[in-house]
């Protein structure tokens, strides 16, 4: 393949590897088709080629966002032929006298329609023997080599929860992790917190007691998605830190309990945070599905629910379901259990993984943890972004 420089620019700003080179193409039936050296064949509809295409009067070139109205395509605006050139980009020619584009072919072949949906990340779904602990990374080497970062971020993407180790005592450097990853995200604790015994908790994470496995913010339209805790000093008995799969526990009880699992899923709990300063309620289903039924999300808090305004049947259904997700969740089977050390910063999915602790003793030593919250959208754009960028300084 020639330098990837001599191909047109992309409607965006990622890299797209020439990994299978197109062969032939044509239009037909006002469509483009790539025939490919692998063997398959994709086709693109004209609208989709027309307002991606890479020419100064369709995308801006500094955005690389599309400029066009879809009103301004002509209804019937086809693909009248193509070429490959000579580097291996692709021509096309339009009815209406319009101006030929030309296309990335990587961009095409990312972007195909091949007879299945693209290939989404896969998580690994766990118990307490799978994955005893976080997976974890030295905090010093994840923050000098983005590599390393980058492999902490796909791990915590994948599993649902993953540490960095070894991390030094230093004021505001949670947050600096944090927004290199995105905007961390407020909630009615602050932009950032501490987990200390208050005198008036407006929170049961804010005394001693033990906490049950629960997600945070159950009572907002959408939970936050990732929370980060820094454990600057611990010298307390006890605070363990006990995390579950939620999504391990919501399969295993599609598969052996599936009525529980369907009113999980079809049953909406409303959620009200107990507060004298403010009054947030939510409502939805304790497994939340996309329509492929894939798991999306977990709303699970026990001491956060409000009244169950329903018939009799429907509130027999869903304690009963609850119940059945509270048993798993607090089964040692499902619970990956584990101290927190000063230096220790883990960060998990707030609506996958559900996180518990122990009780400790306030009286016997000091326990500092800092926390914060952000989005699961900072953390695929910090995915995809690193990336993007450590692809094009190893093809460079």
């Amino acid at each position: 393949m020639k330098d990837l420089d001599q191909y047109p620019i992309t409607p965006d700003f990622d890299h797209w590897p020439v990994t299978v080179a197109p062969v032939a193409v044509h239009g037909k039936d006002g469509a483009l088709a790539v025939e490919w050296a692998d063997g398959t064949t994709s086709r693109y509809h004209p609208f989709l080629l027309a307002e991606n295409d890479p020419s100064a009067d369709t995308l801006h070139p500094l955005s690389r966002e599309t400029t066009l109205s879809p009103l301004a395509l002509p209804e019937d605006l086809a693909v009248r032929s193509a070429e490959i050139a000579a580097n291996g980009a692709v021509t096309v020619h339009w009815s209406h006298d319009r101006p030929a584009s030309r296309f990335h072919p990587g961009w095409l072949h990312g972007n195909a329609w091949f007879g299945h949906p693209p290939a989404q990340p896969t998580e690994v779904f766990w118990t307490a023997e799978e994955q005893p602990t976080p997976p974890s990374f030295d905090g010093t080497e994840a923050l000098r080599d983005p590599a390393i970062f980058l492999a902490w971020l796909r791990a915590l993407r994948d599993y649902g929860v993953a540490r960095l180790e070894n991390m030094p005592n230093e004021d505001g450097l949670l947050m600096q992790v944090v927004e290199r990853i995105g905007p961390a995200r407020e909630s009615n604790f602050g932009r950032m917190y501490t987990l200390e015994i208050k005198d008036h908790p407006d929170s049961n994470a804010f005394t001693s007691d033990a906490l049950m496995q629960h997600i945070d913010m159950p009572t907002r339209e959408r939970p936050h998605g990732l929370q980060f805790l820094f454990c600057r000093d611990n010298s307390t008995s006890g605070g363990e830190g006990i995390y579950a799969d939620a999504y391990r526990i919501a399969r295993d009880l599609a598969e052996q309990e599936p009525d529980h699992f369907k009113a999980l899923c079809e049953i909406s709990w409303t959620y009200n945070n107990r507060s004298k300063t403010n009054s947030y309620k939510a409502t939805g289903p304790v497994v939340e599905r996309d329509g492929t039924g894939r798991i999306t999300g977990i709303r699970y808090n026990t001491w956060l629910r409000a009244p169950l305004v329903a018939s009799l049947a429907d509130q027999d259904r869903a304690y009963r379901s609850y119940r059945a997700f509270a048993a798993r969740a607090q089964d040692p089977k499902y619970q990956m259990t584990f101290a927190y050390r000063p230096g220790d910063l883990l960060a998990f999915d707030n609506r996958r993984a559900l996180h518990g602790r122990n009780g400790y003793d306030a009286q016997g030593g000091t326990r500092f943890i800092e926390g914060i919250y952000s989005d699961r959208d900072d953390l695929h754009s910090a995915i995809r972004t690193l990336e993007r960028t450590l692809s094009k300084e190893t093809t460079a």
